[in-house]
C-alpha cells in the first residue's frame, strides 16, 4: 500500500450525502472513493493540458479548470 498524507478539504453537503451512500451500500470506505475521484481528475487534466500546452505547464485556477473540462 502506499503512503498516505492526510489533507483537510471542503466538499458540498450533497457530496457528502452521496459519497456517504455509496460507501454504506458497498462498504467500501470514502476516502477511497475520493482517492479514485481525484486520480480520475488528473488523469483527465493532465491530458487535456499536454495536448494545449505540450510539456510545459499550465497555471490553474478555477476559471482554468472550468475551461479544460468543457473541452
Amino acid at each position: 500500500m502506499s503512503e498516505k498524507v492526510l489533507r483537510s478539504i471542503y466538499l458540498d453537503i450533497e457530496q457528502v450525502e452521496r459519497i456517504k451512500e455509496l460507501s454504506a451500500q458497498t462498504g467500501v470506505p470514502q476516502a477511497v472513493y475520493i482517492r479514485e475521484g481525484i486520480d480520475l481528475m488528473l488523469n483527465r487534466y493532465l491530458k487535456k493540458t499536454r495536448k494545449k500546452k505540450g510539456k510545459r505547464g499550465v497555471k490553474h485556477n478555477k476559471s482554468t479548470s472550468l475551461k479544460l473540462l468543457k473541452k
